[in-house]
């Protein structure tokens, strides 16, 4: 499918398996993650899983980024399943309530499947 210096995409079932490239995501990254993203999810039916294990900080644009294509998923009858989420950014998560938001798995079949 698809990469460039922020995102790696490629098939997963009927859907789309992303991996985040960039060890931080704020407002210039955001900005274009969340292009890149929408890029490969819209053909796929917006069965999304996305693999945070390069990802070391989220700023407020990140969180972003992340609600954004899961509230686009919902809204388009799709699936958007995170996976490997650093410890800190997952206190993060618990903190801000988002972690009842996504569906976080434990790897990437489970995100994949999840999904699909």
């Amino acid at each position: 499918m698809a990469q460039s210096t922020f995102v790696r995409a490629e098939p997963a079932g009927k859907g789309v398996h992303v991996t985040i490239l960039s060890a931080q995501i704020g407002d210039r990254e955001a900005q274009i993650i969340s292009s890149e993203i929408e890029e490969v999810a819209a053909p796929a039916g917006w069965r999304v899983a996305i693999d945070m294990s390069q990802v070391t900080f989220l700023a407020s644009a990140g969180l972003g980024v992340l609600v954004s294509v899961n509230n686009t998923a919902k809204d388009s009858k799709g699936k958007v399943a995170v996976y490997n989420i650093a410890p800190s950014l997952m206190d993060m998560l618990k903190l801000t309530h988002l972690d009842k938001l996504f569906l976080i798995k434990p790897d990437q079949a489970s995100a994949v499947k999840a999904v699909n």
